[in-house]
């Protein structure tokens, strides 16, 4: 049965402002260039474990496990060039990069280690090195991430906004996904648009989407003359162009369930044209850290402190690099326009995403490198 949520009620401010800022990160550039490096370093360290591990324990991986792994990553990488230019169609079902990704990560995941599985579902714990290996595969998991693509069966993705903002929704097959860390001042969301549509009816545009109730001023109390307000029905939606708007979940303690599904009105609030003009803005607001601790950070031309996963934002974009420990530190390459420019570099302040060792990315010592 559907549970209904009264802890986090579309009326109060702070909710509409978390989930609109929650679609807005989960359908960034940004957050899809992230699960993007998360799992190549998934793929490289996985693919090293076939090679380097004894036969008795690679045996219970999947023997298509990698040929999957490297066909999402590959996706991800054509989908990433299209959603660089503002084609949000990579998410749009069958045709879509994203879409078809979707299923080959899922594919890894049903099968990862057989003998843990039963009927593709994780029923008992992985031995430690395997689950280390998980863990890698896992940060290229955000919760929500499936909710851009159009609905199965006609019915929205979400309708109660605790799917995204209640904490116990974060664990994940006996794993922990990372709570969003939220700006103090988060923006305001949009007065909404004109554009309202119904269900079944195709969407305009890309963007954020209210179930809505339209209330009307009455003539005679009974006349409908003009629109007087909008009455919100749940949570947000996000809409690519050309799906068609689906039903609503709601609830009704007289039907046998206690929740049925309705036609609707959806009303734009925010239609999203971010990187049509091939320009990705600085994104870092959606991943602050909850941690205290400063991470740690090489600069361009100093040696590295610890073999793993770097990130920058110098050159006008988010950068990714696998430096070895001792190794000096790389450039960034210049972003311009719609392109990288692969002749312009510049100096960057590197921070370090993940490591070899699994060790603390965080300064936690006075001998650790700022």
């Amino acid at each position: 049965m559907m549970i209904f949520s009264t802890k986090y009620p579309m009326t109060a401010e702070s909710v509409r402002r978390k989930i609109f800022w929650l679609l807005k990160r989960l359908s960034s550039y940004s957050l899809w260039q992230r699960k993007r490096d998360a799992w190549a370093y998934f793929v490289q360290r996985y693919e090293n474990a076939l090679k380097t591990w004894p036969e008795n324990k690679t045996n219970g991986f999947h023997p298509r496990n990698i040929i999957w792994s490297y066909d999402a990553l590959r996706l991800y990488d054509e989908g990433l060039i299209e959603l660089a230019q503002g084609n949000r169609q990579v998410w749009q079902i069958k045709t879509g990069e994203f879409f078809q990704l979707f299923h080959s990560a899922d594919l890894v995941e049903s099968n990862f280690y057989l003998p843990c599985h039963e009927r593709g579902v994780q029923r008992e714990p992985y031995p430690p090195e395997v689950d280390r290996l998980n863990t890698l595969r896992l940060t290229a998991t955000y919760w929500g991430d499936n909710l851009l693509y159009p609905p199965h069966g006609n019915v929205c993705n979400i309708y109660d906004a605790a799917y995204l903002l209640d904490e116990d929704f974060y664990s994940y097959n006996s794993k922990q996904l990372a709570y969003p860390v939220f700006p103090k001042n988060l923006p305001s969301v949009p007065e909404g648009r004109s554009i309202i549509i119904k269900t079944g009816e195709p969407v305009p545009c890309d963007g954020i989407w209210e179930p809505v109730k339209t209330q009307y001023n009455h003539k005679f109390l009974v006349i409908k003359t003009d629109v007087s307000g909008f009455k919100n029905l749940g949570a947000y939606n996000y809409f690519i162009r050309g799906m068609n708007a689906p039903l609503q979940v709601y609830e009704d303690m007289l039907l046998a369930d206690g929740w049925g599904y309705r036609d609707v009105h959806w009303r734009l609030i925010w239609e999203d044209t971010r990187y049509c003009d091939g320009i990705i803005p600085d994104e870092s607001e959606y991943f602050l850290d909850a941690t205290q601790g400063k991470r740690i950070q090489c600069r361009t031309g100093e040696q590295c402190s610890h073999s793993g996963q770097w990130a920058t934002l110098a050159g006008g974009h988010q950068q990714f690099a696998y430096v070895r420990s001792g190794d000096k530190m790389p450039e960034a390459k210049v972003f311009s326009g719609s392109s990288i420019s692969q002749s312009t570099f510049t100096l960057a302040k590197w921070s370090l995403l993940a490591r070899d060792d699994d060790g603390s990315v965080f300064i936690n010592s006075p001998d650790e490198k700022n």
